[in-house]
């Protein structure tokens, strides 16, 4: 069932890569939530929590694609190390500001440093996914694979990072990041075999990869599907520390991975025929229903049963996304457009978290889990109003300039 991903993994050098690559994203995993237990453990409001991760989350959105761009131009480890550097230190400034009560907006100044520094861990080893495989079966294969390796961070992540911050020390989560994104960046940049050579600029890579109808729309809904990301975090939080177990709230957010890592699994191993646009609709569809169902938790065990349901929906959608956003972008631009997959999601997953907080602090978690419901039905219902922009055949760029060159034919 599974050959597809030894298929995959047996070309050399890419279990080497996509295993670094694994450590070295550890931050979309545990850094959000790290920064909202830190925040709200020394604080004690969500409300400060949330926009604190809000920042994080937003410039993180903001600087993803300028990274892109230059590492399309100028390759990965030589943009990637510098940053990774500034990134390491503004965390550590950041706890230090917190402890020794510095002027407030030091917080959010190091916050926003620390989100402008993360870059976008997976958009890279996407990218170098796309420049060793060579058919579309085994780029599926390996979108599936790393979707997968995301929800094994997020499975044991969460709930590391809550023990150590909830029972050992508030800070302890960051740190915990801090510690695998420079042991695994060390280890991924240092790979210089697989790593896509730097494209010079041409005419063909010039504007805005979103742009492109069908990518603008993808962007649309990973917003809507980022809320969900960003409120439940938070959400988790506040719904175990209601129940009087806050330090369980890891084991909710692992139950939403555990699901996705599933159906990622399954997802990847199946030779499908039904068009990549389609699946992605019908699993953004999936997600608006698992997400309303959120309503219906009222004790651990039920939340962590629907948690797993959303999950289930989760990997789907993304690997749909991905797939999409690789056939319809320009070839030298495929990083960047990958890192806007991260950017809308970042806008969301902000979003999300921040109102998310508010809402918990004027009433309580229950009432927050309306706005990732809302989000998600919204999401879908533009996934699937527009869903002839995502056909590649319609929207790709191969597609687009075949269009252009019967323009000028008919005009001359």
């Amino acid at each position: 069932m599974f050959n597809n991903y030894r298929e995959i993994l047996s070309l050399p050098g890419a279990l080497k890569f996509s295993l670094a690559g694994l450590v070295a994203r550890m931050p979309i995993a545990v850094l959000g939530l790290g920064i909202v237990l830190f925040i709200q453990g020394v604080t004690g409001s969500y409300g400060m929590a949330g926009i604190v991760s809000a920042v994080y989350m937003i410039v993180q959105a903001l600087a993803g694609p300028g990274i892109a761009r230059l590492v399309d131009r100028l390759g990965q480890a030589k943009v990637m190390a510098p940053i990774v550097i500034t990134h390491l230190i503004a965390l550590t400034l950041l706890i230090v500001s917190v402890y020794e009560e510095w002027w407030p907006g030091f917080i959010f100044v190091f916050a926003g440093i620390s989100g402008a520094t993360v870059g976008s861990v997976g958009s890279l080893v996407r990218s170098r996914w796309s420049h060793i495989v060579d058919t579309p079966k085994k780029l599926q294969t390996a979108f599936s694979w790393e979707s997968v390796a995301d929800e094994l961070m997020f499975v044991s992540g969460p709930v590391l990072a809550t023990v150590l911050a909830t029972a050992v020390w508030p800070p302890a989560g960051i740190i915990l990041s801090m510690i695998t994104v420079g042991v695994g960046s060390l280890l991924l940049y240092i790979q210089k075999s697989t790593e896509p050579p730097p494209v010079e600029r041409t005419t063909e890579a010039k504007g805005h990869v979103f742009s492109n109808p069908g990518i603008f729309a993808i962007i649309i809904v990973n917003i809507f599907l980022g809320v969900n990301f960003g409120a439940i975090d938070v959400i988790a939080v506040a719904f175990a520390d209601e129940l009087g177990v806050k330090s369980s709230a890891g084991v909710l957010l692992s139950c939403l991975a555990l699901g996705s890592l599933i159906s990622g699994a399954l997802y990847g191993a199946r030779n499908w025929q039904a068009a990549v646009h389609h699946r992605f609709g019908v699993a953004v569809s999936a997600l608006a229903v698992g997400a309303c169902l959120m309503l219906l938790a009222n004790s651990m065990v039920t939340y962590g049963i629907i948690l797993i349901v959303v999950g289930s929906a989760i990997a789907p959608s993304l690997i749909g996304a991905n797939s999409v956003i690789e056939q319809l972008a320009p070839p030298r631009r495929l990083t960047e457009a990958f890192a806007w997959l991260g950017t809308s999601l970042g806008f969301g997953v902000a979003f999300g978290s921040a109102v998310a907080g508010n809402i918990i602090d004027a009433f309580d978690a229950k009432t927050a889990m309306l706005l990732p419901a809302g989000c998600a039905v919204l999401g879908a219902i533009i996934a699937l109003s527009l869903l002839k922009l995502l056909n590649p055949s319609r929207s790709s760029h191969e597609a687009r300039l075949e269009k252009d060159r019967r323009r000028v034919k008919v005009v001359e």
